[in-house]
């Protein structure tokens, strides 16, 4: 396939240099076409307004190719987009949900952990500082009162 677009794309190319290089010549009036290569019913440019009007032809052709290709080119990104979406309704909203399950199973591990591991450890120690507190307040009145009368002597 990619062999016959190179040909054809040469083609092409020497069509439209065969053509800039007749006009050129037709301008001194020599003929770029041998005499007894076309048929005498075709004969080739011979006035620059008969050039002109190849060229509207040819411009018109390659605006009419690349309106054409536009359209085409609409139509993919079009059906790109529907698939993109398609995909992503397809895959990415049942991924967002697992996700969104394991933030909930992992937030619910942490809220279980809490209160269970957390929570008695956190009660336990408020016991113990409350009593050692507790101890502290009362075993430091005794001092407290020593060192009054010592001051007041």
């Amino acid at each position: 396939m990619r062999f016959v677009l190179t040909v054809v794309s040469m083609l092409v190319l020497a069509f439209l240099l065969w053509m800039g290089v007749a006009g050129i010549l037709s301008y001194w009036d020599v003929r770029a076409v041998p005499a007894g290569a076309v048929p005498d019913s075709w004969t080739g440019p011979d006035t620059w307004s008969e050039w002109r009007d190849i060229v509207i032809v040819f411009t018109a052709i390659f605006w009419l190719i690349s309106g054409i290709l536009m359209v085409a080119l609409v139509i993919a990104l079009i059906v790109l987009v529907g698939v993109t979406r398609k995909v992503m309704k397809d895959n990415a909203a049942p991924a967002l949900d697992s996700l969104r399950q394991s933030i909930d199973n992992i937030r619910g591990t942490t809220e279980f952990a809490g209160e269970t591991v957390a929570s008695p450890i956190i009660r336990v120690y408020s016991v113990f500082k409350g009593v050692r507190t507790g101890l502290g307040a009362v075993g430091g009145i005794g001092d407290r009162v020593k060192r009054r009368k010592k001051g007041k002597k």
